[in-house]
């Protein structure tokens, strides 16, 4: 007759067994922690996301968000992601989350997917965006920073693609890597067919040579290096690049002085003729650049000459030697970080942030309007609105109690640390 153990008995069994006795760490021995170099992890590791996530990364537990994405499919599925978390950029805990609309923005959902690198090896995360490639597929890129000792750095970028995104719920295929360093800016697809990459990357020693660019020649199959170029007084790089109809390109990239720019005639392998593009607005700030299917040129940018104000539209047609025509986009104070893509419905759709810790404001909006309403400077088109909420923590009770109250408490925490070494 067949003997089956239960799980009680099997246990006793098993501890009835005993192993020889572990010995004790000597004395006044250092501690020691595993790192992830001892389970072979290095930068190239696959991240992976979490679909259908819980309440852990509702507006409600968010004390701060900011640097949205936007795009929409061509049946008009909106996607937006930015990245948020419980204290403020740079602090453990941040995440990017993915949310979805299907009315046109009019509402939208809680996060469907989420990129939290904090539970492997207490990674941290940053800028994510969202791109529609040209075969309608919707990818989803996110930073990774892992702190591990590799050739290869500890800033990567990885783009998570799915190939049904009018899906509430899409499916995810594998995560590709698409560089080593920040990748905040979409890709741009070159009249050759390859889809040119931008990068930062800050761990380059050299002043400038962090603004790089990688390139697909497989369709997002893989990403390989493909140039650096120095810049001056670039800080955050941030740089986006457009073909021109005469196959060359103009890229732009942040700098403390204003907006850099620098051409490449050779599908973006070298590049020259850097210099200031413009030293009377949006200094040391993120600017949005894209082509559209006119040929004409569109760039988004803190109309100031020094703050995050006044957000305005520009458009050129004589591929970016003048910029005539200007949409005030938001007025307001505090309005930063504008990214857009345009839909087959002939719109222009713009996302940004506002007042990313100021009580009450704590917003992810975006625009929609056309060429005609630039060009008017002024909505004259049917459809088109501004100020469009997508978030704002305080309708769900989240975010600060008091404006700056994140800074306030680190500035707090390093003030006490300081005494008790005193």
């Amino acid at each position: 007759m067949k003997r089956f153990t239960t799980p009680a008995a099997l246990l006793l069994t098993l501890l009835s067994l005993q192993a020889p006795p572990i010995a004790a760490a000597p004395p006044n021995s250092p501690a020691t922690s595993l790192v992830p170099e001892d389970f072979g992890v290095t930068t190239r590791t696959p991240p992976v996301i979490k679909v259908n996530p819980g309440p852990k990364y509702w507006p409600r537990m968010r004390m701060w968000q900011g640097i949205p994405s936007i795009e929409r499919t061509a049946k008009g599925r909106l996607w937006a992601t930015w990245y948020a978390g419980p204290l403020s950029e740079g602090s453990s805990g941040n995440h990017a989350l993915l949310v979805t609309s299907d009315d046109d923005g009019v509402t939208w959902s809680n996060p469907v997917a989420v990129y939290d690198p904090t539970t492997f090896f207490e990674g941290s995360t940053g800028d994510p965006h969202v791109w529609i490639d040209p075969q309608g597929r919707l990818w989803w890129f996110v930073f990774r920073i892992l702190k591990v000792k590799h050739a290869d750095g500890i800033r990567s970028e990885w783009g998570f693609c799915c190939e049904n995104p009018d899906d509430p719920m899409p499916k995810w295929n594998a995560p590709v890597l698409a560089g080593f360093g920040l990748g905040l800016n979409k890709p741009t697809v070159l009249s050759n067919g390859d889809w040119l990459r931008p990068i930062d990357n800050n761990q380059e020693t050299k002043q400038g040579t962090r603004t790089q660019f990688y390139v697909s020649h497989d369709q997002g199959k893989s990403f390989e290096f493909l140039s650096k170029f120095s810049i001056k007084d670039v800080s955050f790089a941030e740089h986006m690049a457009v073909e021109r109809k005469d196959g060359s390109l103009i890229m732009m990239a942040r700098t403390t002085y204003g907006i850099a720019q620098a051409e490449s005639f050779d599908h973006g392998a070298t590049w020259v003729n850097e210099g200031p593009f413009t030293k009377e607005r949006g200094l040391n700030t993120r600017f949005f650049l894209r082509k559209l299917k006119s040929g004409a040129l569109l760039l988004v940018l803190n109309n100031v000459p020094r703050g995050r104000d006044r957000m305005t539209a520009m458009l050129s047609e004589d591929d970016g030697k003048t910029w005539p025509h200007k949409l005030m986009v938001d007025e307001r104070q505090r309005v930063s970080y504008p990214d857009g893509t345009e839909g087959e419905n002939g719109f222009i759709y713009v996302t940004y942030d506002r007042g990313r810790y100021e009580k009450d404001e704590q917003e992810i909006l975006f625009a929609k309007f056309t060429e005609a309403d630039i060009k008017a400077g002024k909505i004259v088109s049917e459809g088109s609105k501004l100020k469009q909420m997508i978030n704002r923590l305080a309708d769900s009770e989240g975010g600060v109690h008091k404006s700056r109250e994140p800074q306030l408490m680190e500035e707090a925490f390093e003030k006490s640390k300081g005494t008790q070494k005193k």
